[in-house]
C-alpha cells in the first residue's frame, strides 16, 4: 500500500505520536509511507529525522483551494492509495482532493470529543471519509452519540499500542534509578506521568501526601511532565506538610527507565485521549490506580488489572495507594495481570496488525481484491 499520513498541528501530542509510530511500523512492513505536516512542526522534524518523506504545508481556513490542489497533486504524483489524518480540518481541506485523486480517506479520532453538528461535518464523514478509526470504545460511543446519522459500521475501534518490550521489568534498573533519586530499596515511591494541567488532575493525589506521609515517613512522589500547574502542585505539597515528598522531574525522555523505580503508578485524569502512560506503567509491571474517566476503565478493569477511583475522590485515592503499599500480594497480582493485559491488548504489533488489515479492507473494492503491497 502507498499511504499518506497528515496532521495540521504544530505541537507534539498523542495524535502525532500515534501517527509517527504507525507510519514507521507500516514502513517496516514494506509499505510506502510518507507524511504531509504543518510547516516547522515537531511531527515534520521527527519524521524527517526518521527518514520518512515529508511535505511541509501551511494551513489556513477550511476553504483553501490552493492547499486542496497541493494535496490532490501530491496524491496523484505519489500514487497514494490511502490518506490517514487526525484532524477534521485536514479532512475538510484534503479529504475531497484525495478522493478525487483516487485515494481512500480515513480520519482517526483520538479522544472522546463529540463531533460538531455543522453540515460540513456531516458531508465530510458521510461523503468524504471512506472509514473512521476510533482509539477506544469510549471514543466511538461519543462519536456515534454526537452524530446519529453516522452508521456504526463505518467506525472501527483500534486501540493504541506501545513497544511493550521497552518497558519490561528490570531489577537492575530499578535499583539504579532509586539510588539516583535518593530512594532506598524499601522507600515507597509513587509515580505519575503527564503534562501538569488541570485536566490531568495531579492535585488530587498531591493533596493526600500529608496523610500518606504520616503512614510512610520516607514516601516519595515522582511526577514526570511540565505545564501551568507546576506552581499549584508545589504549593499543595507544602500546604500538606509534604513539600520534600514531591519530586517534579520535568520533561524526560527516559520514562521506561524511570518507571522501573516506582512502586505504585497513579493517573487521576478527569478526561483522557487514550492513556498511554497507564499502559506503559502496566507494561513495566507496576500496579496502577487510575481515574474512572474516558477510556481508562477499558484499559484497567477495576480489581482485575488495577484499581479505579473517581477523579476527585481524594480519600479514595489515598486508600487505594495505601492498599497497594500495604498489601504486597494484592499489588503483585494486579501488576502481573496488568503486564499481561498490556502485552496482549496494547502492543504495537497488535495495533499495526489491525491498522494494516483495516486499510486493506477499505482498499479492497478499488483494488479488485488484489494485493496492494509495494
Amino acid at each position: 500500500m502507498r499511504i499518506l499520513f497528515s496532521s495540521c498541528l504544530g505541537e507534539w501530542g498523542g495524535g502525532e505520536h500515534w501517527m509517527l509510530s504507525t507510519a514507521l511500523g507500516l514502513r517496516e512492513r514494506g509499505h510506502h509511507v510518507e507524511l504531509a505536516c504543518a510547516r516547522g512542526s515537531e511531527l515534520a522534524r521527527r519524521a524527517g529525522e526518521a527518514g520518512l518523506a515529508v511535505t511541509e504545508l501551511v494551513f489556513h481556513g477550511d476553504l483553501d483551494p490552493l492547499l486542496s490542489w497541493r494535496y490532490w497533486r501530491l496524491c496523484r504524483r505519489r500514487r497514494i492509495d490511502l490518506l490517514c489524518l487526525n484532524m477534521d480540518k485536514v479532512l475538510r481541506v484534503a479529504g475531497p482532493a484525495a478522493r478525487l485523486a483516487g485515494a481512500a480517506v480515513v480520519p482517526r479520532r483520538g479522544s472522546e470529543s463529540p463531533l460538531g453538528g455543522k453540515v460540513s461535518h456531516r458531508l465530510a464523514y458521510l461523503k468524504v471519509a471512506t472509514g473512521v478509526i476510533a482509539n477506544s470504545l469510549a471514543t466511538r460511543a461519543t462519536l456515534l452519540a454526537s452524530a446519529p446519522w453516522l452508521t456504526a459500521g463505518k467506525v472501527r475501534v483500534i486501540a493504541n499500542g506501545i513497544d511493550v518490550g521497552r518497558y519490561a521489568p528490570d531489577p537492575d534498573a530499578r535499583a539504579a534509578v532509586r539510588a539516583e533519586a535518593g530512594a532506598g530499596p524499601r522507600t515507597p515511591v509513587l509515580g505519575m506521568v503527564g503534562e501538569l494541567t488541570a485536566r490531568k488532575n495531579h492535585l488530587v493525589v498531591v493533596r493526600q501526601l500529608g496523610a500518606l506521609r504520616a503512614a510512610y515517613p520516607d514516601l516519595q512522589l515522582w511526577i514526570v511532565g511540565e505545564g501551568p500547574e507546576r506552581g499549584a502542585l508545589l504549593e499543595a505539597a507544602r500546604a500538606a506538610g509534604a513539600g520534600d515528598v514531591l519530586r517534579l522531574l520535568g520533561f524526560r525522555d527516559n520514562v521506561p527507565r524511570l518507571l522501573q523505580g516506582i512502586d505504585v503508578f497513579c493517573h487521576p485524569a478527569r478526561r483522557e485521549g487514550f492513556g498511554y502512560a497507564v499502559v506503559e506503567a502496566m507494561a513495566a509491571g507496576k500496579p496502577v490506580v487510575v481515574a474512572r474517566a474516558s477510556n481508562l476503565p477499558e484499559i484497567v478493569p477495576d480489581g482485575e488489572a488495577g484499581l479505579l477511583r473517581d477523579p476527585d475522590d481524594g480519600e479514595g485515592w489515598r486508600e487505594a495507594v495505601a492498599a497497594l503499599l500495604e498489601d504486597a500480594a494484592l499489588a503483585g497480582r494486579l501488576a502481573e495481570a496488568g503486564r499481561r493485559r498490556a502485552g496482549e491488548l496494547y502492543s504495537s504489533r497488535r495495533m499495526l496488525d489491525e491498522v494494516e488489515a483495516y486499510f486493506r479492507e477499505l482498499l479492497r473494492p478499488a483494488a479488485g481484491g488484489g494485493d496492494a503491497s509495494v
